[in-house]
């Protein structure tokens, strides 16, 4: 799958297409010459998710790979809800989504 566009990686650039150069550039140097407090804090809590810490909920599932030959796009998701069949993407900090956001 090394061929495969990251999900993250697109996620990025919607957010900001320079970064997708920063963390190239940067990739081999210490994260926290270039990360930003919020971006520290949203690795911590998707430490969270990638070890199950999150919830106990036999309900939620937690750090699903996904991937689409279609697309040639691979990533994770971060818990999903089977009892609302409901995909969440963990962040330090909730707010309301927008309308756009809820739509994807």
């Amino acid at each position: 799958m090394d061929d495969y566009i990251a999900i993250a990686t697109l996620n990025d650039y919607i957010f900001c297409p320079y970064s997708i150069y920063l963390h190239n550039v940067y990739m081999d140097t210490d994260e926290g010459m270039y990360k930003a407090t919020p971006q520290i804090k949203g690795t911590l809590v998707h430490e969270g998710v990638d070890h199950k810490t999150s919830s106990t909920k036999k309900t939620d599932i937690f750090s699903i790979h996904v991937y689409s030959d279609t697309l040639g796009v691979s990533g994770k998701i971060d818990v999903y809800k089977t009892d609302k069949k409901q995909l969440i993407e963990r962040k330090n900090n909730l707010r309301k989504p927008e309308k756009k956001i809820i739509k994807q």
